[in-house]
């Protein structure tokens, strides 16, 4: 059985909000079932989270739009001329196109395989006008460029998806992308769920995240929505703000992904960015980890974590400090249930 570890801890000092008067906070701690993270959620900063993340500033985005747009090395057909390409025996042609999807490899690559897929043709959008067939079609790409890369070189079996959406993310270009990585070993995270999902396995004789679905379709709160083959859960003990978490129940790496799959983790990230949408933010980050390509031991399946970032803003502040990128801990900004609560009419 999963353990949903968690607890409560109170903070007590004199408070200058309340008149010198002893104030009280309680403190709930949650950590993960499978890799013992930690997240902290404190109910004294609901109705506060403006200070953590300060809204969107419209007019600066705007104008961050407009000021690199025409600079911008994919906007106007210029990714023809502009974007490398990968040697014609791994993918004839150089790239991967696709509708307005077109894959390339990056001008500098992290690893063996680090192709970027350009999401489009449009250099920005909000976060509710990413239409399903789009992602369908990036994600469909970026599923055959790994299918690709592992008929050339077979030893390189770890991937995985991932994006940055505009520049407090990560991204050093505003234009919608997404990035594959793939190497000989997994990076550390995807290590870590790897590893831990092959011990719960050896431990119990069950894949952990068969168990996790089933635990929460029962238990409610947290499941948000079946869409094909894949589950949409609030993370009871997030990584990141406002996590959304996808399994994808019998497909333990890129490889068995069909069209169906794609389309279905489609219509469930179009609905995850409409519901950011709703809560006001303009960011995120996300990464989708496959299994050992060409293996299957029954201890996995692709998971897909979605996290907000840092709303655009002049002079925005991080949302990773030492908490989160030394201690490994993070900030529940919102209750997981009641993010499921909100995201379930997304999804309708």
């Amino acid at each position: 059985m999963l353990e949903w570890k968690s607890w409560t801890e109170t903070a007590r000092f004199h408070s200058p909000l309340r008149n010198g008067a002893l104030d009280e906070q309680v403190i709930e701690v949650r950590r993960d079932p499978l890799t013992g993270h930690q997240s902290i959620y404190n109910a004294a900063l609901e109705g506060k989270t403006t200070i953590l993340f300060p809204p969107t500033d419209a007019a600066y985005l705007e104008e961050r739009i407009a000021a690199s747009r025409e600079t911008c090395f994919l906007c106007d057909g210029k990714w023809q001329t502009m974007t490398p390409t990968y040697p014609e025996n791994l993918l004839p042609g150089g790239r991967i196109v696709r509708g307005d999807v077109v894959l390339f490899p990056n001008l500098f690559p992290l690893s063996a395989y680090h192709g970027v897929v350009m999401v489009g043709e449009r250099h920005h959008r909000h976060l509710n006008d990413f239409p399903e067939d789009l992602l369908a079609d990036a994600l469909g790409v970026a599923v055959d460029f790994v299918r690709a890369c592992f008929e050339k070189t077979p030893d390189i079996r770890y991937f995985t998806i991932n994006a940055n959406y505009l520049f407090p993310a990560g991204a050093s270009v505003i234009h919608p992308h997404l990035q594959i990585l793939g190497s000989v070993e997994p990076g550390t995270h995807h290590g870590l769920l790897l590893d831990a999902s092959r011990a719960y396995f050896e431990r119990t004789g069950r894949c952990y995240w068969d168990d996790l679905v089933k635990a929460e379709q029962q238990a409610g709160e947290r499941h948000i929505a079946e869409v094909g083959r894949s589950h949409w859960l609030a993370s009871f003990s997030p990584m990141g703000v406002n996590e959304i978490l996808a399994v994808f129940s019998g497909l333990p790496s890129f490889l068995q992904w069909t069209d169906e799959d794609t389309q279905s983790a489609a219509r469930g990230l179009h609905s995850v960015l409409a519901g950011y949408h709703t809560l006001g933010f303009s960011t995120f980050n996300f990464s989708c980890y496959s299994g050992p390509l060409g293996e299957n031991d029954g201890s996995f399946a692709c998971v897909f974590r979605i996290v907000n970032r840092q709303n655009v803003a002049p002079h925005y502040r991080t949302d990773d400090y030492y908490f989160q990128k030394l201690l490994k801990n993070e900030i529940m900004i919102m209750r997981p249930e009641s993010l499921a609560h909100h995201m379930r009419r997304h999804f309708l």
